[in-house]
């Protein structure tokens, strides 16, 4: 089956031989929502059903069944559920390690490092009924099928695939040059500082003050940013990360819940019980017993 979870940025997507994932996005079975998060790897969506909002870069795209999403490497991202709806992808996290060899070549120098160094972008979105989707649906389908049974040879497939469909962006110039604006880098920068803090010491009480620091901005200045970038405040999406990294923690490790609650900064259970309910409709026990089932069948 393709691995569950996401967004587990300090750790490598892979192993170090084969430096990606797959990981299965399911909303509303995981969680509702993603909060706003970034890393180095290009990051592939392939829509199996229903829609979802993602914000990539300060852009919103609502996608569907059969839509190609691209995530381009260091991209402030988020997703989201629509109305209530169910919706299921494939979420593909590349490094670049899998794709350049070690010996600099044409294909190094022209086409790979320029992806990963934001010097081309990859078209963000290719939609279900465009002449492109069909194509790069069989090569995703193809790669997630070449992970799950894993025949003879098969990281030299993946390898192959991924090559296969990267030269298809280049060769149907479904790509640009563009870059973003001074002033949104220096927003990204300042996003990415405060979300590299909150990832760094979410176990711990963080001030407002703390983030205003690691920007080198005010805390007003900080507060209307973020919010206007993330469409959370500072604090909801403190709380956003908190509640996802315990339902990680609930999910793969068999720590007490309380030990769970305190590494993820809540020192009272009741309080952790009531926000972890309130946001996902059950309690950390109910949700621990429902998804380990789910899990191991």
């Amino acid at each position: 089956m393709i691995t569950t979870g996401a967004n587990k940025e300090e750790n490598m997507h892979g192993t170090y031989y084969m430096p990606y994932e797959i990981y299965k996005t399911s909303i509303p079975d995981f969680y509702k929502s993603f909060p706003m998060h970034w890393h180095e790897e290009i990051e592939i969506v392939y829509v199996s059903s229903g829609k979802a909002r993602y914000s990539v870069d300060f852009n919103d795209y609502v996608v569907e069944k059969r839509d190609v999403l691209i995530v381009p490497p260091g991209s402030l991202h988020s997703f989201e559920q629509i109305d209530e709806e169910e919706f299921v992808a494939a979420t593909l996290i590349i490094n670049q390690k899998l794709l350049n060899s070690n010996f600099i070549d044409a294909c190094s120098t022209k086409y790979i490092m320029p992806i990963f160094n934001n010097e081309i972008f990859l078209r963000v979105i290719i939609k279900h009924n465009e002449k492109y989707s069909e194509y790069l649906g069989r090569i995703i389908e193809n790669i997630i099928e070449q992970h799950l049974h894993k025949e003879i040879a098969y990281e030299l497939k993946i390898k192959i695939l991924l090559l296969e469909f990267i030269h298809y962006f280049y060769e149907n110039g479904l790509y640009s040059k563009i870059e973003n604006s001074t002033s949104n880098k220096r927003t990204s920068a300042q996003i990415r500082s405060i979300i590299n803090y909150i990832e760094d010491y979410y176990g711990e009480k963080i001030n407002l003050e703390d983030l205003a620091e690691c920007a080198n901005i005010s805390v007003y200045h900080m507060s209307h940013i973020f919010k206007k970038i993330t469409g959370k405040t500072p604090n909801e999406y403190i709380n956003d990360y908190r509640l996802t990294k315990a339902t990680d923690k609930l999910i793969n490790e068999d720590s007490s819940i309380l030990t769970i609650a305190m590494e993820c900064g809540y020192n009272n259970i009741s309080y952790f019980n009531k926000v972890f309910k309130n946001k996902l409709g059950i309690t950390p026990k109910e949700y621990r017993n429902t998804h380990k089932n789910n899990k191991e069948s």
